[in-house]
């Protein structure tokens, strides 16, 4: 998989309305490390307070943000145009959805610069921007309540731009300050409980124990338990047996303590 330079994307909107949008946008485009900010005649000025604010740190994206009088002047130094929209047009251009236009960047050449189009919040592109573009993305919403805010739009673009660089696929588990239990630890958790669901009653008729504790098992073992996980629930378990005032009562303490540790073994 090759590697894009971020800084040939530029998010392009067209005559957005609301200064809070852009500063949206502007936080949207850094969370995945998209810097190039591109406005057609906005309304509003992108270096309002309310766009500062709503950029929530992004600020050096709105700074940085070129604006432009006419579609034109600001597609000019573009290789490839993608036009964003929720609404099937009635044109022949390629078409893809938000996921291909990962292959769709990868198609294209290293140093090409790319831009992406996102229509004004109350009515989206025209058909004649949309004209210009090479490929529409279409993100597909639900026909009954299409509508998507401007950053919202730019969000789901930014992060599948951001899928070029990043492996989205990766699995990990994050872990604090513990590690996997041993397998021994987890074979003796199954025992503690094993005996004090057998000091329950749970475990009748006796005939069918085995399936029991196969499929009581079977729940645990789909988690990645923890050592702490395993004193936790071992702890839940002498807790149980103990309620509700077992922790004053001598013989039922000894008694709790051989089903926690397994002394009574017959």
């Amino acid at each position: 998989m090759k590697k894009i330079n971020k800084d040939n994307i530029k998010i392009i909107l067209a005559e957005p309305q609301l200064s809070e949008n852009i500063g949206m946008t502007a936080r949207a485009m850094l969370n995945f490390g998209l810097h190039q900010l591109f406005l057609i005649n906005p309304e509003q000025d992108h270096l309002s307070k309310k766009s500062i604010s709503a950029s929530a740190g992004a600020e050096k994206v709105l700074r940085n943000a070129k604006v432009f009088n006419n579609i034109e002047d600001s597609i000019s130094s573009l290789n490839h145009l993608f036009a964003c929209t929720v609404r099937t047009r009635d044109m022949i251009k390629p078409t893809c959805g938000p996921e291909e236009l990962y292959n769709k960047i990868n198609i294209l050449d290293n140093n090409s610069n790319i831009g992406i189009l996102f229509g004004r919040e109350k009515s989206g592109l025209s058909n004649f921007q949309i004209s210009f573009a090479d490929t529409i993305i279409e993100i597909p919403t639900n026909p009954e309540f299409s509508s998507l805010n401007l950053a919202q739009a730019v969000i789901i673009i930014a992060s599948e731009v951001n899928r070029v660089n990043v492996n989205y696929s990766k699995r990990t588990m994050l872990l604090s300050d513990t590690i996997p239990a041993k397998k021994r630890e987890i074979i003796g958790f199954f025992e503690h409980l094993e005996r004090a669901l057998e000091d329950s009653g749970f475990l009748k008729p006796i005939e069918k124990k085995p399936t029991m504790m196969i499929n009581i098992r079977n729940i645990f073992s789909r988690s990645i338990l923890t050592e702490q996980d395993i004193k936790t629930l071992r702890g839940v378990i002498t807790s149980l047996l103990s309620w509700p005032d077992g922790y004053q009562d001598n013989r039922k303490l000894k008694k709790i303590k051989i089903i926690a540790d397994g002394t009574d073994k017959k």
